[in-house]
């Protein structure tokens, strides 16, 4: 197992469908675990589920979309560890059958915010601090579908893509600085939700979130210091 003791991770979306996969992941390596949440309900789950490593676990609940918030959350970890070491950010949504034609702007704007503007605020508040202690691994989640766009999910798709963009241009800024900066890019992530959602679908095809949490404890380990600004396929069998 990648070690990861001492280490501080500041996982975004961290009590979410893929974010408990990904938090009890870092847990069990040792790390420190700073999980910002929204629902209340998922944070119980998650606390239940990590069991005695909750001593490790510190959970802030924070809208990612609104700057202020996001920096109070990155100014507590800091003063709290010290430092921030790996940055995940998880928190994303999903539409689908809604043709350019009918979409409103307002469906838009949030699919923007809740997959774009999101990661870029993250990724701004955190890195000044990567770059003031000379280190740190950011990996975000982009998207299958932004590479091959399904009908009726166009805002999806240029929101992941943008993701996919900022990942590339972030690495690019901080290349030769020892901070690490690639994203993942899941096909259909098998959660709750996207069962809800798609039931009669083949769930066996889907993506575990425990293999999505494998490959991002990879890409914050120091085994993945040579990959820098990739977008990695995480397609399931499907």
């Amino acid at each position: 197992m990648i070690a990861f003791t001492d280490k501080v991770a500041l996982l975004t979306g961290g009590t979410g469908g893929l974010g408990k996969a990904v938090t009890r992941a870092f847990l069990e390596a040792g790390a420190h675990v700073v999980a910002v949440y929204r629902t209340e309900a998922h944070r119980a789950e998650l606390l239940e589920m990590v069991g005695d490593a909750a001593e490790r676990l510190v959970t802030l609940s924070a809208d990612v979309t609104q700057e202020d918030q996001v920096l109070a959350v990155v100014q507590q970890t800091v003063d709290r560890f010290g430092r921030i070491d790996v940055l995940v950010t998880m928190v994303g949504g999903y539409i689908s059958d809604i043709p350019i034609a009918q979409m409103e702007e307002a469906t838009w704007d949030h699919m923007i915010a809740l997959n774009l503007k999101s990661t870029f605020l993250c990724c701004k508040a955190v890195l000044g601090y990567m770059l003031d202690q000379g280190s740190g691994k950011i990996i975000t989640v982009g998207a299958r579908g932004a590479i091959v766009p399904q009908p009726g999910s166009a805002a999806y798709a240029v929101a992941k893509a943008g993701v996919h963009a900022l990942t590339q241009a972030i690495a690019a800024e901080v290349r030769g600085k020892n901070i690490n900066v690639n994203a993942v890019l899941p096909g259909i992530i098998d959660t709750p939700i996207n069962r809800q959602m798609m039931p009669k679908a083949d769930f066996s095809r889907w993506v575990a979130p425990e293999d999505l949490a494998r490959v991002i404890l990879f890409l914050a380990s120091d085994a993945a210091r040579q990959i820098h600004g990739a977008l990695i396929p995480v397609y399931g069998s499907g």
